[in-house]
């Protein structure tokens, strides 16, 4: 696979900028480090800037891009917005939290092919939960999102929790045909609609919402192809 230059830059509370880049295979996740053009060496960031507090970011892939995330000791800590180059419309915006660096903390990053059909869905609660959904289509079906780390469902991960902003990114277009990702209860009725964008088009940017989930809800959307 070929690689992408991968770009980011989280902000802090105090003012301080942490720089991002480094070219990573499109279609793998891996760590985003430091750009040493600014930092001398590549660190992972919360190596490099323990203790500091995160308030925003933006991480940017060349032509498709899958997610990105501050992962510690093994749980999403906080989603960084993503974006395509060229597609940028707000250079820092916020996390749906504040996040304090501990030594150990890295930015994990999913640089896609500009054809990966790919679709993630960020979603944070009212418990302060950060999610992130993925599932890749392959032709005309109901595609669940699942949980990125686990595989589980969206009612097995956030039982008893409720979501209250999310955003989604597909570069399917017109072959959704449903409005964006739905999320549905165990009787298959629809109780939310997440934004499903192409980031090659609108850099995606979090939306309000207030939707319930129990055990046996599903997070989906249909494909005609």
């Amino acid at each position: 696979m070929a690689t992408n230059t991968v770009v980011g830059n989280l902000i802090c509370s105090d003012g301080t900028n942490i720089p991002l880049k480094l070219d990573l295979v499109e279609g793998t996740e891996t760590n985003l480090t430091t750009d040493v053009a600014y930092t001398v060496t590549a660190a992972n960031v919360g190596d490099f800037a323990p203790g500091k507090t995160v308030v925003g970011g933006l991480v940017s892939c060349d032509t498709g891009v899958g997610y990105s995330f501050i992962l510690s000791q093994g749980l999403v800590a906080a989603i960084i917005p993503w974006s395509i180059k060229g597609a940028v419309t707000d250079g820092q915006p916020a996390l749906c939290q504040p996040y304090t660096l501990k030594a150990g903390d890295i930015v994990r990053c999913m640089s896609q092919t500009a054809a990966d059909r790919g679709a993630t869905a960020a979603v944070y609660t009212a418990r302060g939960v950060s999610r992130i959904f993925h599932v890749t289509p392959s032709g005309g079906a109901t595609n669940e999102l699942v949980d990125l780390q686990t595989g589980n469902s969206i009612g097995d991960t956030l039982q008893g929790d409720r979501i209250v902003k999310w955003y989604g990114t597909s570069v399917d277009g017109a072959l959704i045909e449903t409005q964006g990702f739905y999320a549905v209860d165990a009787l298959g009725n629809v109780i939310g609609s997440c934004s499903a964008t192409d980031p090659a088009t609108q850099q995606p940017a979090f939306a309000m919402a207030s939707v319930p989930i129990q055990l046996n809800f599903k997070f989906q959307f249909l494909t005609n192809a």
